[in-house]
């Protein structure tokens, strides 16, 4: 159902699109280049009855908005995101380091200093 709707939605755009193309522009507006008046498709006058393509275009915007509100709405209702119908991804289970030990206040004991240990170095030789 949620395909139908989508391909309806992108074919009502598109002949949307073509629908609004075609249409003479009402205004002095570039395509328009009429110095006043009516149009040539208005029987009636500037204000007369609406074309063949002024009608099938306004089907056209209402099957679209309808389209949208369908898609919008079914789209609403899958809980699940795009990231929970990826795969899981494998790898290998990781080991973690044991904690460090608490620090005490006592202070640590200092190393030996090197020259403690050069007077038992010259005594070997």
């Amino acid at each position: 159902m949620n395909t139908f709707i989508a391909i309806l939605h992108v074919l009502t755009a598109l002949v949307l699109i073509s629908l609004v193309l075609i249409q003479d522009s009402k205004g002095d507006g570039a395509l328009g280049m009429g110095g006043g008046g009516g149009g040539s498709n208005s029987v009636f006058g500037a204000t007369g009855a609406s074309t063949l393509a002024a009608k099938m275009t306004r089907i056209a915007a209402i099957i679209f908005a309808l389209t949208s509100i369908g898609l919008s709405v079914l789209s609403s209702q899958q809980s699940k995101s795009v990231l929970d119908q990826a795969p899981m991804a494998t790898s290998a289970p990781t080991t973690t380091a044991p904690a460090p030990a608490p620090e005490t206040a006592q202070p640590q004991a200092a190393p030996e200093a090197p020259a403690q240990q050069a007077p038992a170095q010259e005594k070997a030789k």
